[in-house]
């Protein structure tokens, strides 16, 4: 199956409710198309990767001439059908748009998991998402190297590929596989990160460290893992994979106990019975 041939949900009704009439399965083929578009300019760049120019943001944490180009290719696709939408992307930071003042931003990461892309390493994806209001309606996690597309518009569930998605149904965190993202050396927070890895080390089954956290989000949704935790990332990384979650019968929470599970980007998912334990482990450090 080529990249492109992908089907990305089972055909259904238009959804507009709580998006201000917006077709959110319209804006999902938008999406998608523009997810794709990214996907394109990624496989296209792995046949020169020892050429392709790469800028040092922090230790362990870096960019490349082809997450800008990424970025610009998704965002052409979304300004051709919402020239008026705002949006938000890694590399180009916040657009308003035309007018300034709409309710809908679009929330992009180009390339997560630039590190393993960089080094070959088949785990990264695109994400692409649409907000109202603040709140994500809509998420595409893309991973090009498994041409798998992770779809979910809320209240409609999560797909992969057009097959509903489900949490694990494991209850017990001595049973479960947890991810985790590991901040960049330098990172301020690092020692308290360690705390929160090791509380959890100890009680869990495993701990996977994938270095893409959309993608490991997307898995969580899948039941492929059993639940994850980040606490140094920004929106881009996380508001697609977090809908998956939610939409895949799970559930997502500010590690810190915030009512908005993307207040400070520390967040914690799992399915609802073992999201508490997984943040009682989280909170005792």
């Amino acid at each position: 199956m080529s990249l492109h041939e992908a089907s990305p949900t089972p055909l259904m009704p238009s959804a507009t409710g709580g998006a201000h009439g917006l077709d959110l399965y319209a804006a999902l083929t938008v999406a998608l198309d523009a997810a794709k578009a990214g996907c394109a300019v990624l496989a296209r760049g792995r046949s020169r990767l020892a050429r392709v120019r790469t800028t040092t943001k922090s230790p362990g944490d870096i960019t490349t001439e082809l997450d800008a180009r990424s970025e610009a290719a998704i965002f052409e696709r979304i300004r051709q059908v919402y020239p008026d939408h705002a949006r938000l992307g890694e590399e180009s930071g916040s657009n308003a748009g035309d007018s300034g003042t709409s309710p809908y931003r679009w929330i992009v990461d180009p390339l997560d998991g630039t590190v393993n892309y960089v080094h070959g390493i088949p785990y990264y994806a695109v994400s692409v998402a649409l907000e109202v209001d603040g709140v994500a309606v809509l998420g595409v996690v893309a991973d090009p190297s498994r041409r798998e597309f992770f779809t979910a518009v809320r209240g409609q569930g999560a797909y992969c590929n057009g097959h509903p998605l489900h949490v694990a149904r494991r209850t017990r965190l001595d049973e479960a596989v947890v991810g985790t993202v590991v901040p960049p050396p330098k990172w301020p927070g690092m020692d308290r990160y360690l705390a929160h890895f090791c509380s959890v080390a100890r009680s869990a089954a495993g701990m996977r460290r994938g270095g893409a956290a959309a993608l490991d989000l997307a898995y969580v949704a899948a039941g492929r893992l059993d639940g994850f935790f980040v606490v140094s990332l920004k929106r881009w990384d996380l508001s697609a994979g977090a809908l998956l979650v939610q939409e895949a019968g799970g559930a997502v929470a500010d590690i810190d106990g915030h009512p908005d599970p993307l207040h400070a980007n520390r967040l914690a998912a799992a399915n609802g019975v073992l999201l508490p334990a997984l943040l009682e482990r989280l909170r005792s450090r």
